[in-house]
């Protein structure tokens, strides 16, 4: 059986990855290579297929004038069997029509003349091992910075071919040369199977497709390999597609867990900052913010972003879940450095940016669902942090409070009252007002109305309608408070001590074990923050006037 001299492409794999092509021709990883002589300025010999070894030691002057004497026909393969001394421009001027390749730092010239050997080996013994080489070869380009285009750089020296990467509308993600993607993926498009060969309008070729590593059963897109050639595909050319498509996953299936883990430790760290209680500062967590790009010195807010609804599953993955990676990336395409934890049922989320900018990059990702976003105040040392995680957690449950309201509030937009709150502490304001409204405490009811009323801008029809009691019944329970506190709700100073009291008392029937008030209780508390008030009206004497009896029609 006549055997084929293998190509130029085959034996560059034979040689390994450190050899590389510095002068280039057309179709010169196509040339057939049927041996290999060492050449040192003997005659030449007649095999036009033969490749030229130039031996070690020729300094510059020297191989100038090895090359001055070489023949432009015909067209000739030469290895250098050791770096060029001579820049690249010279050697193509010297090269005329023939490929210069180098065999990878210094090599002995006996290596070179085996590698061709073993390229040109007869199929039967040599399958299993070129295999072997073409692996070996593919899979050391994921050691690169880029490991895809290096990647892909090998196959199109393996195959002499060109490769492309697209996506699964079949726009190109990287190329090593000019495809016809449009005329390749509608061909590609008309059926699902994992592996096709194509041969459209001259282009023949192998289209793999690259499965995605993080949702099972979906895929990424396609891997194409294709050229002019008549005898393309070969065996050794779809097998080194095959390789490559593996590899490619696995290029992907890295990226996904580098990810992972990065989002694993920006979490800690952001944790450990949220955490922070005695200690003021700490460098060392400052620094170790900074390492992902988050310069406290700078300014850094706390947000939390609490979806309106959720889904119990989502791409494979828990809802939440999915909505972090889309936050995570909408964020790194604005150029937003950040930190990112996911709560139970929110995203808390370190940004250097100001709320607007934050919420145009969420507004911007299509895969974000409806989202409250409550943001906190500038943070210039870790120390501070916590004190924006508390502006931002009141933030969200003032914005849950008003469902017709705003959707994203951040400290800049509190009122007096949410910078109170914010100021002196939740826990705090609770302490006082258990304090403060302590006759109240073992009465529900009149906790309820109080509540009610402010919650309805003291529109005592609204009040009592939202409690499904007669307005003179909530009048009753206004002047019982009144009497029990020893107070009127006349008086302004009397009328905000009231309204604060109540909004931190709800806190605590929210999160602790006191009696249970009927309002407070059938709101879901899943944010560790007060019920907050926002966008009521300022009290005036005829709107308190109705509360002195509850006689009064």
């Amino acid at each position: 059986m006549t055997l084929m001299p293998p190509s130029l492409g085959v034996v560059l794999t034979e040689l390994g990855p450190e050899a590389k092509v510095l002068v280039e021709r057309e179709d010169s990883l196509a040339l057939p290579v049927a041996g290999a002589s060492i050449w040192a300025g003997r005659a030449l010999a007649p095999d036009p297929q033969v490749i030229l070894v130039v031996a070690n030691g020729e300094e510059g002057d020297e191989l100038q004038a090895l090359l001055s004497r070489l023949p432009d026909e015909p067209q000739r393969i030469l290895v250098l069997t050791s770096p060029s001394p001579l820049p690249t421009p010279e050697l193509q001027r010297l090269a005329g029509r023939h490929t210069v390749l180098e065999a990878g730092g210094t090599v002995d010239p006996a290596d070179v003349v085996l590698a061709v050997s073993r390229a040109a080996g007869a199929p039967a013994e040599n399958v299993t091992r070129r295999l072997a080489t073409l692996q070996r070869s593919l899979t050391q380009a994921l050691a690169a910075s880029e490991p895809l285009p290096a990647l892909l750089g090998r196959l199109r020296s393996a195959s002499n071919a060109h490769v492309a990467l697209v996506d699964k509308q079949g726009r190109s993600l990287h190329a090593t040369g000019p495809v016809p993607l449009s005329l390749l993926f509608e061909e590609i498009s008309r059926t699902g199977a994992d592996s096709q060969m194509l041969d459209v309008d001259g282009w023949r070729g192998v289209a793999d497709k690259i499965h995605d590593p993080d949702r099972p059963g979906e895929y990424i897109g396609w891997l194409i390999v294709t050229s002019r050639r008549s005898d393309f595909p070969d065996q050794y050319s779809a097998a080194a597609v095959h390789v490559a498509a593996a590899l490619v996953e696995a290029c992907y299936r890295m990226t996904l867990v580098a990810r992972q883990q990065e989002r694993a430790i920006k979490a800690a760290v952001l944790e450990e900052a949220l955490a922070l209680r005695r200690v003021p500062d700490d460098p060392d967590l400052a620094g170790r913010a900074a390492s992902f790009g988050l310069n406290v010195a700078e300014g850094v807010r706390i947000a939390i972003l609490k979806p309106l609804r959720a889904a119990p599953t989502a791409r494979g993955a828990p809802a939440l879940e999915a909505t972090a990676e889309d936050l995570a990336q909408a964020l790194r395409d604005a150029s937003i450095p950040h930190l990112l934890s996911r709560r139970e049922r929110h995203l808390v989320v370190a940004v250097q940016c100001s709320p607007a900018m934050l919420k145009r990059a969420v507004v911007a990702s299509p895969s974000i669902p409806n989202t409250l976003i409550g943001v906190g105040r500038v943070a210039l040392s870790i120390g501070e942090i916590p004190l924006s995680h508390g502006d931002a957690r009141l933030a969200i449950r003032t914005l849950q409070r008003g469902p017709r309201g705003p959707r994203v509030l951040g400290y800049e937009d509190f009122d007096f009252a949410m910078r109170l709150f914010s100021e002196v502490g939740v826990e705090r304001m609770g302490v006082w007002a258990r304090d403060f409204l302590r006759p109240l405490v073992d009465r529900p009811a009149l906790l309820e109305g109080l509540s009610a009323y402010f919650r309805h801008s003291q529109n005592m029809n609204a009040a009592a309608d939202a409690l499904s009691i007669h307005h003179n019944s909530l009048r009753y329970r206004l002047a019982k408070i009144e009497e029990l506190l020893n107070v009127s709700l006349r008086e302004p100073a009397t009328f905000s001590s009231l309204f604060l009291a109540s909004t931190a008392l709800e806190h605590e029937m929210g999160t602790t074990n006191v009696p249970t008030v009927r309002g407070a209780a059938e709101r879901p508390v899943d944010v560790d923050a007060p019920h907050q008030f926002h966008g009521y009206s300022d009290p005036s004497l005829e709107q308190l006037g109705v509360v002195l009896s509850p006689e009064r029609p």
